[in-house]
């Protein structure tokens, strides 16, 4: 009996020791070739949207440095003008006459050998400007609204008359220190007060001209240039004739 009972316990055992080996074989699912397919075309459309939207990234990177480029361009186009001016009065106000000339297109001569350079730069060392709107036309032309800065000339000239008037009564009555004077005299007086820090600014808001010249553009040297640049003068002028 007791060899039969262990002959009937190495058979459950082993009965036993089966059930768990097919419990812990693995299991292989049945693949549908159909599924396979799709899971496939959607790995390969993520693929493709990626390229898709890097490609489109790409483009719209060139598109904006494009449109950037063109706006660059534009803008240095229509600036071309209110550089020439710049130009202009940035050397107007350091004195240099000869190179402000190369930026005017008329009759108005800069250049001139009765002034030195240091009266040349005193004449339009308060000189500030703020330039605005820029319009070109069709027909080579623009027109510039510039708001400038500078001394009172109407001012400078009415005290330099009164000096010089007061020079020559004082030689004629003999009531002056010197009898002689000479037209070193005269400019001495005009020096004098645009050196007079008393003399104050006028500012005024003016539209000058300006004239496509071949390719490059000038300012007009007309009546709002002058009277922009000289605020007064020529009403002191016109008085005293």
């Amino acid at each position: 009996m007791e060899e039969k009972n262990k002959d009937l316990k190495e058979e459950n055992k082993k009965v036993e020791t089966k059930k768990e080996t097919k419990k812990d074989e693995p299991k292989f699912q049945k693949v549908d070739k159909k599924e396979a397919k799709k899971e496939a075309k959607k790995e390969d459309k993520k693929g493709t949207n990626k390229k898709t939207a890097w490609i489109t990234t790409v483009v719209t990177v060139v598109v904006v440095l494009l449109v950037a480029t063109l706006l660059t361009v534009m803008i240095v186009t229509s600036s071309a003008p209110k550089k020439s001016l710049e130009a202009f009065l940035t050397n107007l106000k350091a004195g240099d006459f000869e190179k402000a000339q190369e930026y005017l297109s008329g009759d108005l001569t800069l250049s001139t050998n009765e002034l030195d350079q240091e009266t040349q730069r005193l004449l339009f060392d308060k000189l500030n400007w703020e330039i605005g709107n820029v319009t070109e036309n069709d027909d080579n032309t623009a027109t510039i609204e510039v708001r400038i800065t500078t001394k009172d000339f109407q001012t400078i000239v009415n005290n330099y008359m009164q000096k010089a008037l007061e020079a020559v009564r004082g030689a004629i009555t003999g009531s002056g220190s010197d009898e002689s004077f000479s037209s070193a005299d005269f400019e001495s007086y005009f020096v004098e007060e645009l050196q007079n820090e008393d003399i104050q600014t006028t500012t005024i808001n003016t539209t000058i001209n300006a004239v496509k010249e071949d390719k490059d553009w000038k300012i007009v040297s007309d009546d709002a240039l002058v009277n922009a640049l000289l605020p007064g003068l020529q009403e002191t002028v016109d008085s005293l004739s």
